[in-house]
């Protein structure tokens, strides 16, 4: 949403990482969640930044 938290960079790539991350949050954080045709990736480190803060657990 723009002046969100997450709009900034205000790239397509930036927009789909957070869309990513919220669908694979709600559906439960399965592997199988996160393939969006090959594009998702599940990641080990906290992806967070600035003030874009993403649901994350080691």
């Amino acid at each position: 949403m723009e002046g969100g938290s997450c709009y900034d960079p205000n790239t397509p790539l930036n927009h789909a990482s957070v869309a990513m991350n919220l669908y694979y949050q709600a559906q439960g954080r399965h592997q199988r969640d996160c393939y969006f045709e090959g594009s998702g990736l599940i990641t080990v480190i906290d992806p967070s930044y600035a003030c874009c803060k993403y649901q994350y657990r080691k």
